[in-house]
């Protein structure tokens, strides 16, 4: 006797018994007895819906291949439903994709309400339990599969007196059974630490760890980064940036949806520092061609992320490694940074060697973008070179050195190390400027003479 049985035919006799007006008004409710019964219900329901083993399940492939639907007992008509998503012996896919399989799933299309009452649940189970790439192609036997639980959903809820927890989680979740199935949990998904508030409002449903289901839930979550207002959006970087630590094979597609979208919001001239160790990480220097994962994302994003760098390597030139912060300086060569394409700093000993934990960061943060400077006279030197359309510009932190400009690369990229004398050729340099006196008319007149030109003078 089912446990429905028996609290129908508990009811039925109280009511012969009591009016059910006065039933609770002479007797105190059974409170301890009610949450005993739940818990008896729960277990019934985790037995009635217990995975059979393989070996059932084969064995009830094989009897329909070999006497076809006729003579299925309950148990058959639910061992085929918990099958679609198993990989029979001797064969490389699910069985829902095989002959077999698309046979079972039509068959059940065309059944009577009696038999999907009874394999419903294994059916739902089955289409959770297919993986991304199961159903990267929308094949049709799963769309058909989706419409059977779809249609059914409302009359399988209706013919139970007493509606199961799946059954109420797939009511009240509609779009489940859609083609938007984790519209509505993207944003609950993006509030919570994790998706454990998800998995538990949807535990019922036991969908598998690695279903479609949750590889649907982020790559809807990615591509909601596209359509965020700018406020949302940037509440969401870190959530974002915790997905991104969590799942590595998402990270790309969430640092090019995080970085495009940034591109676009009104401070995307601010460097976002996190983002940019990110980039630097997984795509390498966006300022060399070489780095393909730049692909990843449009040229203007890609431009946006080196104009970060620049920046910072200007900052850290001319305050970090700096005695004295060269403010004038600085403000100068940010008036060109939209059109600096390339930057790169050349450490003297003293600053590749400082333990300062401002210089021992940025070194850090910078592995394998900082050139040792070598050749100079004293070992508080600094050098840092520019790429402005097609010049390069070399300046020297300490004074008394000119600013050099060359048509060319002036050393080697593959070296590390590079001497002072390559970077201060007169004999290869198109131009040389002093900074005495009032030297930025002068160097905007040179540069100009070059082509080039300064936002406010063009």
């Amino acid at each position: 006797m089912t446990i429905e049985r028996l609290q129908r035919r508990l009811e039925h006799s109280l009511s012969q018994l009591f009016p059910k007006e006065t039933t609770y008004s002479k007797f105190v409710q059974p409170v301890r007895l009610t949450k005993t019964l739940q818990v008896l219900e729960r277990k019934f329901d985790d037995l009635e819906n217990a995975i059979p083993v393989d070996a059932k399940i084969f064995k009830t492939i094989s009897k329909l291949e070999h006497s076809g639907f006729e003579q299925f007992t309950r148990r058959d008509w639910k061992n085929l439903a918990w099958a679609l998503s198993k990989v029979l012996p001797d064969t490389q896919e699910k069985l829902i994709f095989n002959d077999i399989g698309k046979r079972i799933v039509q068959h059940f299309n065309q059944a009577e309400q009696s038999i999907i009452n009874l394999v419903y649940f294994p059916l739902l189970y089955s289409y959770f339990a297919l993986a991304k790439e199961d159903i990267a192609a929308k094949p049709a036997v799963w769309l058909t599969l989706r419409d059977i639980l779809n249609r059914h959903k409302s009359n399988v809820y209706k013919s139970t007196q007493r509606p199961k927890q799946w059954m109420t989680t797939l009511i009240d979740h509609a779009d489940i059974l859609s083609d938007t199935p984790t519209k509505a949990f993207v944003k609950q998904f993006l509030q919570d630490n994790d998706a454990s508030g998800i998995q538990k409002e949807l535990e019922s449903l036991r969908i598998a760890p690695n279903s479609w289901f949750w590889d649907d839930l982020i790559k809807s979550s990615i591509q909601s980064i596209r359509q965020m207002n700018e406020k949302d959006y940037f509440k969401s970087i870190a959530r974002f940036i915790t997905l991104s630590e969590q799942n590595s094979l998402y990270r790309r597609d969430i640092l090019a949806a995080l970085l495009e979208r940034y591109a676009k919001t009104s401070e995307r001239d601010k460097v976002h520092e996190t983002l940019k160790q990110m980039a630097l990480d997984q795509w390498g220097n966006p300022q060399y061609d070489s780095s393909a994962g730049w692909n990843n994302v449009n040229p203007d994003t890609k431009r946006m992320v080196v104009q970060w760098f620049v920046k910072a390597d200007l900052e850290a030139f001319f305050n970090l490694f700096s005695e004295k912060a060269d403010v004038q300086r600085f403000e100068y060569w940010m008036r060109y940074i939209d059109q600096i394409s390339f930057s790169q700093i050349f450490l003297g000993t003293s600053a590749l060697n400082s333990t300062r934990h401002q210089h021992l960061n940025f070194r850090k943060m910078n592995r394998g973008r900082l050139k040792e400077l070598s050749g100079s006279t004293t070992s508080t030197n600094n050098a840092f070179l520019l790429k402005i359309g097609n010049i390069y510009i070399v300046d020297f932190s300490e004074k008394g050195h000119a600013c050099y400009f060359y048509n060319r690369l002036p050393y080697k990229d593959y070296v590390g190390r590079i001497d002072i004398k390559s970077l201060r050729n007169q004999e290869t340099c198109i131009d040389r400027q002093t900074r005495n006196g009032n030297w930025q008319p002068r160097f905007d007149n040179a540069l100009a003479r070059l082509g080039i030109f300064s936002r406010n003078r063009r």
